[in-house]
């Protein structure tokens, strides 16, 4: 499978904080996942240009270089950093953020492995990503039902909290999971 390369930062600059502030399908998500994951001492992992990590009061990180300048000149705390190499010390984290992002990582593996190093035990993993069905996103390497996401997570020994959430309306699905 060839590399993906996510070029929306450099093409469309800070569009979340452009969409959130409209009354869009993004706001509604975003402000969604604000109550859902709540306060706390959250990462936020493929934080793109922070609209999200800002609301959470988050640490944000990404491997997209200008996403994080644009963070940045927000005044939003993301680092350039790979989801497969965190750097943070072991059981840093209460909660782990991955909105809109397991589905652009080719191989998810080595991301699940840091995000069970970085967080604390009895953690929660929030999971925000599309569902599957109909055509697949260019930018996308895969995407999953409720019930492929859940069995994914339970490899790693991550405990799903309530029911996956799934908004339509969103073309969103919402899973908590506990380590």
């Amino acid at each position: 499978m060839k590399e993906i390369k996510f070029d929306k930062y450099e093409k469309r600059g800070a569009y979340h904080w452009k969409e959130f502030n409209k009354d869009t399908a993004y706001r509604k998500n975003a402000l969604f996942i604000q109550e859902w994951v709540g306060d706390g001492n959250i990462l936020d992992i493929g934080a793109g240009d922070g609209l999200i990590t800002s609301l959470l009061k988050a640490k944000g990180i990404d491997n997209s270089k200008k996403a994080v300048e644009l963070a940045k000149a927000k005044g939003v705390d993301v680092i350039y950093a790979s989801s497969d190499l965190l750097p943070f010390e072991d059981k840093s984290f209460d909660k782990v953020l991955l909105a809109d992002v397991i589905e652009h990582i080719q191989y998810p593996f080595n991301t699940m492995i840091e995000i069970l190093r970085v967080l604390k035990y009895g953690g929660f993993l929030y999971i925000v990503t599309p569902p599957k069905g109909g055509k697949m996103d260019k930018y996308h390497y895969k995407e999953y039902t409720p019930e492929e996401l859940t069995d994914y997570m339970s490899k790693f020994g991550l405990e799903l909290v309530d029911d996956v959430i799934v908004r339509s309306e969103l073309n969103r699905m919402y899973a908590k999971f506990r380590i």
